[in-house]
């Protein structure tokens, strides 16, 4: 099939109804179908004709992974407007220069990034509408399509230009190699990919956007790089394939062998695949069993790691590419998968390989050039990538090292050491720099009688960029660092060596402290303080992760990630493990079929008439509910142990049978903490705990205790399955009628879930069972339903105090 430009495959997926993007910010899941996705970037592509953009304008994109990165991508190239991608993790400093440099006129900002001051229009990515426009829409093809940049912390950036044809002469080849095989995955399907790749990154673009249409496949986006996250997301929604940096990989490792210790250890000789399988049978039970493949990429994979993950049962695929050639050069079969090397070149690409060792390559795929700079890396018609490789007999590449200065972190970023060292020069007490390292930065400083190096590092880190951030320092014993005669280049290597041979790391803090101890690892030839914060480190998120795991294997004590910022100290480090939120299991029984039938079998013919004998109820109100038709936060005053039964009661039937009360966790002490309690109080706390969670779908929600991100995911969960949610957000009954203040909780609940909230009015049933009764007595109660709100932002408090004030006005 011909394909013309990136818009054909537009064509493609347009009207499929599968599902193509889900997305977990940590609290709810949204997914949208490939159809949606369309719509959504047909309305957007009006959006922008409507506020004036023209073809080959520029856009910056500036956010997290979500679904509407898409979107708004397919947006503007349907009306030719050229993406300007910046990594999320990015300073607003660098956004600023990137702006200047390409005149943007538009900005698309996500929800994780500061606020930008930028002179031009700010989106807010999260405001895209999921709506369809005319699929008439004629779309705008000029050959441009994105600009990627480089970064840089005082040099102007490079902007690589990536045309319809270069992106085209990567995947045309992958489709053709996915249509050879699509037949026999359909028992399989669908194929499901974790994405940990930013989609600011063309491999984890195209991992995301024109590869999974053609199976068709699921892209899942997520927050965070927990790998217990990670291992969550896998196993429930059955994923297929992770496509993630390497360093993902390593970090899963270390948490598989903690929590399957055999995984470490080989199986001897060369076992079938059954034995392996069933040596390794819990690793795979904790993954998932549609779990079976890794995709590495943005980074060199360690042989060793790749090892490990093969000799578990699961393919890794790796391949090599570069933001110059859109990504891919070449790439490992998911079938025919060489060890240690990354594959062969894809169809249409050539690489060969230059008589000093460096890889050339040659093909649709390579940029044109940098944006508005020379671009000298392509000699002769051949692309000079600067690193150091081999080919095999069988036309296989496998990459040696590096013949450029350049960095690249684990995280798959480029870090240009001449950006890092201007830096450090600027820094009073810095005669000279040399900034050096494969993957992470080392700086070699010649330093002022009396300078600090780690007081430089700290001034420099401040700064940079993350991945530019210093890692390790040395201070030079020599008159000067070591320079090439006559152009008076510094000899890395040379520096490098001393280095690794003749720098000793920093030694643990006496006492054996083992936060200090840690902390060494990560801060080589630097003195670490109690002061000292884990953004001064210059550690990168992943490393953060990887630095948590460590603590919590030393301090035998798991930390709560939430707490885990780069703002900590080595102090705080130290109380981290006593913030750590105690795990309990949410029903979800309770929502299977048996339970559904039998729930509402009770109510109708059981509950809900002895609540009415009892609670003789007027309903006021109910017209404001007619608006409403998705899930709602029902949020009422508490006056009774029969508030939820008289709730339900009061209800339409479309509601009355699709809700789920909360109910005080610390009310079932017995039950989630049986070892405080003696057998007939565990007995029949959990025996009121089950009957609570079955009868009405009532959930345990903390009120004093730890575990508000797990009471949020599940309150996502049951919104995501059409169930609506009441809740008291006083937290405790009333003694004599009077409305106590309303606890953060509910507005948190509204705002992170996007649930409108319905507040509900009760009076009269603390005299039909007070707190301090044990029997009802028969009386009249007011049940009065407010018009919904719609809550939006963090200021919790005010907005809960916002819900408490219309509960009163009814």
């Amino acid at each position: 099939m011909r394909r013309d430009s990136l818009l054909d495959f537009f064509e493609d997926f347009a009207a499929l109804s599968n599902p193509f993007l889900v997305y977990d910010d940590g609290y709810r899941s949204r997914s949208y179908t490939y159809a949606q996705v369309a719509g959504a970037a047909r309305a957007f592509a009006e959006r922008l004709r409507r506020a004036g953009l023209a073809p080959a304008d520029k856009v910056l994109f500036w956010s997290e992974n979500r679904p509407e990165w898409i979107a708004a991508l397919w947006g503007c190239l349907l009306e030719g407007v050229v993406v300007v991608p910046v990594d999320y993790r990015a300073s607003p400093d660098l956004l600023r220069r990137i702006h200047h440099l390409v005149g943007a006129r538009l900005l698309l900002a996500g929800e994780e990034v500061p606020p930008p001051a930028l002179d031009i229009p700010v989106w807010p990515l999260a405001g895209v509408e999921w709506l369809d426009a005319d699929p008439r829409l004629q779309p705008v093809h000029q050959p441009l399509a994105e600009i990627i940049f480089t970064s840089g912390a005082t040099s102007d950036p490079k902007g690589v230009t990536i045309t319809h044809g270069n992106i085209l002469a990567n995947i045309v080849p992958v489709e053709g190699e996915v249509r050879k095989y699509r037949k026999y995955g359909r028992p399989f399907f669908p194929l499901r990919f974790l994405n940990l790749l930013p989609l600011s990154h063309m491999f984890g673009q195209a991992m995301a956007t024109f590869i999974p249409p053609m199976l068709p496949g699921v892209v899942v986006f997520m927050r965070g790089y927990n790998p217990e996250e990670i291992v969550r997301q896998i196993r429930a929604r059955r994923i297929s394939v992770l496509v993630s940096v390497p360093k993902i990989l390593e970090v899963l490792k270390e948490h598989v062998v903690r929590l399957v210790p055999e995984a470490a250890s080989p199986m001897p000789g060369r076992p079938h695949w059954l034995g392996r399988w069933w040596r390794y049978r819990r690793v795979h039970r904790l993954l998932g069993w549609k779990f079976w493949a890794f995709i590495a990429g943005a980074a060199p994979l360690d042989p060793d790691l790749e090892e490990f993950w093969q000799r578990l049962g699961y393919v890794v695929i790796q391949g090599y590419g570069l933001t110059e050639t859109a990504p891919i050069v070449t790439l490992n079969h998911p079938f025919h998968t060489r060890r240690g090397t990354v594959g062969k070149p894809i169809a249409g690409v050539e690489v060969r390989i230059a008589p000093d060792g460096e890889i050339l390559v040659r093909g649709g795929n390579v940029t044109t050039g940098y944006y508005n700079q020379p671009f000298e890396a392509f000699q002769e018609g051949w692309f000079h990538t600067g690193d150091i490789g081999a080919l095999d007999a069988e036309g296989c590449l496998t990459i040696r090292g590096r013949k450029k200065e350049m960095i690249v972190t684990p995280e798959g970023l480029n870090v240009f050491p001449e950006d890092v060292e201007r830096v450090l020069n600027a820094v009073p007490g810095v005669r000279e720099s040399a900034v050096v390292g494969e993957s992470r930065v080392h700086a070699v400083l010649r330093l002022d009688p009396g300078a600090d190096a780690g007081e430089v590092v700290r001034i420099a880190n401040a700064r940079l960029e993350d991945p530019q951030k210093v890692r390790g320092v040395s201070v030079w014993p020599g008159p000067e660092l070591p320079r090439t005669p006559g152009a008076a280049k510094l000899k890395r290597r040379e520096i490098e060596r001393w280095v690794a041979e003749g720098t000793p790391a920093a030694e643990p803090a006496p006492g054996g402290d083992p936060v200090l101890a840690v902390l060494s690892r990560y801060a080589r030839g630097r003195a670490v303080t109690s002061q000292t914060t884990l953004e001064e480190l210059g550690l990168s998120s992943l490393e953060r992760v990887e630095l948590m795991l460590e603590l919590e294997a030393r301090l035998d004590a798991p930390i709560d990630e939430s707490r885990f910022t780069a703002r900590l100290t080595v102090a705080d480090l130290r109380t981290a493990p006593a913030a750590a939120p105690e795990s309990f299991e949410f029903p979800a029984w309770n929502r299977l079929l048996w339970a559904r039938i039998l729930r509402r079998v009770c109510l109708a013919s059981c509950l809900l008439p002895l609540t009415r004998l009892f609670a003789w109820i007027r309903v006021e109100g109910r017209s404001h509910l007619e608006e409403l038709t998705g899930p709602v936060l029902f949020a009422s005053n508490h006056q009774s142990h029969l508030d939820a039964p008289v709730i339900l009661a009061a209800l339409p039937a479309r509601w009355r049978y699709r809700l789920a009360p909360a109910m005080s966790k610390e009310f079932f002490h017995a039950h989630f903490h049986p070892r405080q309690h003696s057998w007939g109080e565990r007995f029949t706390n959990s025996l009121n705990y089950y009957l609570a969670a079955l009868l009405f779908q009532s959930f345990p929600l903390p009120q004093r205790e730890g575990g508000v991100r797990q009471t949020l995911r599940y309150a996502a969960d049951l919104a995501g399955a059409g169930c609506s949610i009441l809740i008291f957000p006083e937290g405790r009954r009333t003694l004599s009628g009077e409305i106590a203040p309303f606890q953060a909780g509910v507005a948190m609940l509204a705002s992170r879930l996007g649930l409108p909230v319905a507040p509900v009015r009760l009076e009269g049933l603390d005299q039909v069972l007070h707190q301090t009764w044990k029997m009802a007595r028969p009386g009249r109660v007011r049940v009065k339903f407010g018009p919904p709100l719609h809550l939006e932002g963090d200021d919790y408090a005010a907005l809960a105090r916002q819900v408490e004030e219309a509960v009163r006005a009814l």
